[in-house]
């Protein structure tokens, strides 16, 4: 291949390989079951084991990448077992790769698939599939792993050569769509499981209470029903009652000092007005008042 070619080749990889990723995070958890966090302990160990795969392909994929020489004309059609046999009419539009070329395009290729299985294993959640449809599973994720790493093997660009990247994109897309339905779906089961447990807490307050008032002596009951009754009718009687003996302590003060008013006005002994209230004695006889 040509460097171009080489290059635009590898930017497909690139672009494949993080729409593979994304749509094995998406699989792992379609259709899930688990409403809280839960520990696969083996299939996290996997996932690390596909973590470490993928770096050292990406350092073969570098190593490969420093050994690739690009030729000066584009490589032809060459006689394989698995190859396609076309007719003479059709031409070459991207080369086929040099050894080392297809060495660091294997290498790259591998780090996204190995990659994309460590996020399955590190987001994968527990659903509700039967035995048969998780085998179908399996199937289904081998093919798109076999579809991914022949989407970007094109020379001729012709309709034998778009099947394995149109099938995986129409699988990564249906994958996609079914995690988006299972995602609503979650919620809408989380959301009733979260008002049955609120129901359920309600029915258990309330039965805990009916049981103590069941229980409670009836002293207790009588008196817990008394202080309620006061409760509701105090705020409203409180203000009047304070207020009578108030008018009534005003009212005996104003009646006290109008007859003491009345009494002082004149001495009783001589008959003569005393000019001032608080005299205890009259200023002309001198007499008690």
């Amino acid at each position: 291949m040509l460097q171009d070619q080489f290059i635009s080749r590898l930017l497909l990889i690139v672009v494949f390989g993080v729409a593979y990723i994304y749509t094995m995070m998406k699989m792992a958890s379609c259709n899930s079951v688990e409403t809280s966090p839960q520990k696969h302990i083996i299939l996290k160990i996997l996932g690390g084991i596909n973590v470490l795969l993928g770096v050292s392909s990406l350092a073969m994929g570098i190593f490969w990448l420093t050994q690739v020489q690009y030729p000066e004309q584009t490589i032809d059609f060459s006689y394989s077992v698995n190859q396609i046999v076309r007719t003479s009419d059709k031409y070459v539009m991207w080369g086929y790769p040099t050894s080392e070329q297809n060495r660091a395009i294997m290498g790259i290729t591998n780090i996204f698939s190995s990659l994309a299985l460590a996020a399955y294993c590190f987001y994968y959640k527990k659903s509700d599939r039967k035995w048969w449809q998780k085998i179908l599973r399996f199937f289904y994720g081998l093919l798109m792993y076999a579809f991914y790493c022949s989407a970007t093997n094109f020379h001729y660009f012709d309709a034998t050569e778009l099947v394995a990247p149109g099938l995986f994109c129409f699988m990564s897309g249906y994958t996609l769509m079914n995690s988006k339905k299972g995602k609503v779906l979650l919620t809408d089961k989380q959301e009733i499981t979260d008002i049955h447990k609120m129901e359920d807490e309600e029915s258990e307050t309330c039965s805990k209470k009916e049981e103590e008032i069941r229980f409670m002596p009836l002293k207790n009951v009588l008196d817990v029903d008394k202080t309620n009754e006061e409760s509701e009718v105090q705020p409203t009687d409180k203000p009047t009652e304070m207020n009578h003996p108030v008018t009534e302590q005003n009212k005996e003060d104003e009646v006290s000092s109008n007859s003491r008013v009345k009494a002082v006005i004149y001495c009783r002994h001589c008959g003569r007005k005393v000019d001032y209230d608080s005299s205890i004695y009259c200023k002309y006889c001198g007499k008690e008042l």
